[in-house]
């Protein structure tokens, strides 16, 4: 009972006298705990944001559309005849009606939402009302309350029953200048005698805006459609006649049961179809699944980035806060000789180093954890924080109770052979601990005392010897603990700058010219295309192009064609090359993982779209001939691509007809190639907004409208555009890494002066000035920075690399790190960092014998 008592007794002395520094201990331990949790936890909440939304707002998974036939058509039955589903006729929204409600009880439904979009523009002063915006309302009252269920930002979901309401996306609010409470101006187009929208009959309408709304599909845009402003009016407006003559798309989300597949509900909602007398061509169903994994594709990275910074801070933790209590171990181990004389055995005091060191981390593991949790609210990050459905403080428990045991166990464990080690070290002359082995001494020091360089010797000799006795510093575990905490600098810092690079070099992303015409829809022979752009003012070269996509596998995948018509390097590819014939295709990289492809192989494609019309049922074995970049193509209610997503074919497979133009059928089959996009590079000093005025011109003259014909300047895709909100960040954080190592060497010296002090004093009485004291400080902290550049540079730069290797492959972009060439010099003005040491110094060097010096580290108090 009497070891155990005289533990006990230690650890209450040690408690009641040492509290300050074990509170500082543990107080570090939690912020920068604290750190490595929030981001851990961040990355967790991140990753998973855009799924629990979904599962919140009960998104659909497939949208069925049915739509109005051609005036003057039938809609055909399962017989070919004629159905009841008539254009004009007083039963087609009554069977339209019923035949969602049908869908509804397929077995593969778990819920359905009926939505309606309206033609309808929003007004521009001056000039044609713009009809890039989506207006929907629901006729059931279930859209964006039971189905796709919107996330309100600002102000309130409107009442279900209240006429003139509505709900607007961020990006509607921005364009209009509106919030909460404010009033939407929009105008509503009819249709002439053909069906097609008129503006000849526009009615100006207005709504009461009660909330600003985020659209589960709107969180990271996956086609041109989706990217276009959103409004949800209330329900009333659906049961007027007005509506009626405004409908463009009725449609329904469907959400599927736990197990059922696209392609079963596909089948039975086909067989239903034909028993309500809906022709085929009225009818269409899109998979959302492409659009869901682009975006969590897009936010994935970003977890990424928050995870790999996780690990180089607890990294950085465990190397200096390990060095720290590694040190108080030391400390702690000046007396053991003397307790082990009174009767504790070896076991009692390790024990009694360990039960200080467990105050210690507990303490901290439980300021780690309260200080992620109160951190909470600064994620998701990125787009994730649009889509986190319950903002604000968060438990992530699956994160916080392992990391608060890692705090709180593993320095113990990393420890625990440290304190078994000096807790049997024999005493030395002056009865407390001696050191266990005698000191090597330092070469450099032992060469710059034969040269003579006498101050930066001995500051030499103090940064890289431990000492001896009582003044014994532990020099390995410092320098390794500074190498560390620069080697995560560095790697952050090549992080940050590949990523600002990416986002800010358009080439690294695959856009090598300064604009894109797009004629939308519509196709040009080459022939048109060259004699129109050949008078266009300050042209230096373009390629002509085609939109579409395909189908590989039965995914869907964006697909573009390039031909180059002057000059070359249009098309980025990371590997291989560009297809050369209809045979022939490249993929993203993504787009490749998916497929579980490579570069080549032959994979099944079927060309499921040409522009704006369908493709073919053909499938042809084409062989993969390169991975691709991608910045956005697309073309409105069509996927885009997206860095690593999309797939390059030869335009031939992509040329849709627009007989006005002379992209007739005919023309096509015999092998005429028809494009609907051109990239257009300018001479160097061009007017680019002067060229676009006139490309806009100059297609306007030609019977092109400015909603048809547009000109793009940045073609940015959106994982670029959510890095882009990110790219500093890396930095940021380098910058707090950067802290944590300036702070480490700082206590290194501190420790290193204190517990020298009886050494210097020494140096003063044998005559060192002041100044030449201050000198021996400041290289030993340059020596001390110096090795840890020399070691921590290289491991950084590799980790960096590693690091954005990752990054890179996971986003689809070239994995070759940017890394910045770093000033490393062995610059005196380093020991800036030993200026608390220097002010000891300087109080020191006023006293004139080495009895000044004090008591030492590890003797009473």
């Amino acid at each position: 009972m009497l070891p155990m008592a005289t533990v006990w007794l230690r650890l209450r002395a040690d408690v009641r006298g040492r509290w300050r520094a074990m509170m500082a201990l543990a107080l570090l331990l939690g912020i920068v705990g604290g750190v490595v949790l929030t981001a851990a936890a961040g990355a967790r909440r991140t990753d998973t944001a855009y799924p629990r939304l979904l599962r919140w707002a009960n998104a659909a998974d497939v949208t069925v559309i049915v739509t109005d036939p051609d005036p003057g058509s039938a809609g055909g039955s399962a017989t070919g005849q004629p159905g009841p589903f008539t254009a004009g006729g007083p039963n087609a929204e009554a069977i339209r009606s019923r035949f969602f409600a049908s869908l509804a009880r397929l077995p593969e439904v778990a819920s359905a939402s009926r939505a309606t979009e309206y033609n309808m523009a929003l007004p521009v002063p001056g000039g044609q009302p713009d009809t890039q915006v989506q207006v929907f309302a629901s006729p059931d009252d279930s859209l964006g309350v039971s189905g796709d269920a919107v996330k309100i930002t600002h102000g309130r979901m409107f009442a279900a029953t209240a006429a003139g309401e509505a709900v607007i996306d961020q990006q509607t609010a921005d364009r209009e200048h509106l919030r909460a409470g404010g009033t939407l101006r929009l105008i509503g187009i009819g249709k002439d005698a053909t069906g097609a929208a008129s503006f000849a009959d526009a009615v100006p309408l207005s709504f009461r805006v009660t909330g600003i709304a985020v659209f589960d599909d709107k969180v990271v845009p996956a086609t041109s459609t989706t990217a276009q402003p959103r409004i949800l009016l209330s329900p009333p407006f659906a049961s007027t006649r007005l509506a009626v003559t405004m409908t463009n798309l009725p449609e329904a989300g469907v959400r599927l049961r736990p197990g059922a597949t696209v392609a079963a509900l596909a089948r039975d909602a086909d067989t239903l179809r034909k028993r309500f007398g809906i022709a085929d061509s009225d009818y269409t169903t899109v998979a959302l699944s492409a659009s869901v994994a682009t975006t969590q594709s897009a936010i994935h990275p970003q977890a990424i980035a928050l995870a790999l910074f996780a690990v180089l801070a607890a990294v950085i933790a465990l190397a200096v806060l390990g060095q720290l209590l590694a040190r108080q171990v030391a400390l702690d181990a000046m007396e053991f000789p003397i307790l082990r004389a009174v009767g504790m055995t070896r076991a009692h005091l390790a024990a009694a180093a360990l039960a200080r060191l467990a105050i210690v981390t507990i303490s901290g593991a439980i300021l780690a954890a309260v200080a992620a949790f109160a951190a909470s609210p600064l994620t998701p990050i990125g787009p994730a924080r649009l889509a986190e459905p319950d903002p604000g403080l968060r438990a992530d428990l699956p994160v916080l109770l392992p990391g608060l045991a890692g705090f709180a166990l593993l320095p113990l464990a990393v420890l625990a052979p440290v304190a078994w080690r000096a807790a049997r070290r024999a005493g030395g002359p002056l009865g407390v601990a001696a050191p266990a082995r005698a000191a090597r001494p330092s070469r450099l020091a032992a060469a710059l005392s034969s040269a003579g360089v006498v101050m930066m010797a001995i500051g030499t000799r103090m940064a890289f010897e431990p000492g001896h006795g009582r003044t014994a510093v532990p020099v390995r575990s410092a320098l390794g603990g500074t190498a560390v905490a620069v080697g995560a600098v560095v790697a952050a810092l090549v992080f940050g700058t590949s990523l600002i690079g990416l986002v800010s070099t358009p080439g690294k992303y695959g856009q090598h010219w300064d604009q894109q015409l797009s004629l939308g829809y519509a196709t040009v022979p080459g022939a048109v295309g060259a004699q129109l752009l050949a008078a266009a003012p300050g042209v230096a070269g373009y390629a002509a192009g085609a939109n579409g996509e395909v189908s590989i596998g039965g995914m869907a995948v964006p697909a573009i064609a390039v031909d180059p018509v002057h000059g070359s390097g249009y098309l980025t590819l990371l590997n291989g090359h560009a297809p050369s014939g209809t045979s022939e295709i490249a993929l993203g990289a993504q787009t490749m993982r998916a497929l579980h492809v490579a570069v080549g192989q032959t994979v099944p494609v079927r060309v499921s779209w040409k522009g704006g019309t369908p493709g073919d049922s053909a499938v042809r074995a084409m062989r993969v001939t390169g991975t691709a970049v991608f910045p956005a193509f697309g073309v409105p209610a069509m996927q885009s691509t997206d860095l690593g997503s999309g797939a390059i074919v030869a335009a031939a497979l992509l040329s849709s007809a627009t007989p006005d133009t002379g992209c007739t059928e005919a023309a096509i089959r015999q092998g005429m190639a028809c494009y609907g996009f051109f990239l257009l590079r300018y001479r160097p000093g061009a007017d680019l907004a002067g060229g676009a005025a006139w490309l806009r011109a100059a297609t306007a003259a030609r019977g092109c409208t400015a909603a048809q014909c547009t000109v793009i300047d940045d073609q940015r895709p959106g994982r670029i555009r959510n890095y882009a909100g990110i790219r500093d960040t890396p930095l940021a954080l380098g910058l707090v890494l950067a802290i944590l190592a300036v702070g480490t060497l700082a206590h290194v010296l501190l420790t290193s002066v204190r517990r020298r002090r009886r050494d210097l004093a020494v140096l003063k009485a044998l005559g060192c000035t002041r100044p030449q004291m201050l000198r021996i400080v400041a290289w030993q902290a340059t020596a001390l920075a110096g090795a840890a550049l020399l070691i921590g540079v290289p491991v950084g730069v590799v980790a960096g690399r590693w690091a954005w290797q990752l990054f890179a492959g996971a986003a689809g972009v070239s994995q070759q790190a940017d890394v910045p060439v770093p000033v490393v010099a062995g610059d005196r003005r380093r020991g800036a960092a030993a200026g608390e040491p220097d002010r000891r110094l300087a109080r020191l060097a006023r006293g004139p014998h080495p009895a000044r010096a004090g008591p030492q580290d590890g003797v009473t108090r």
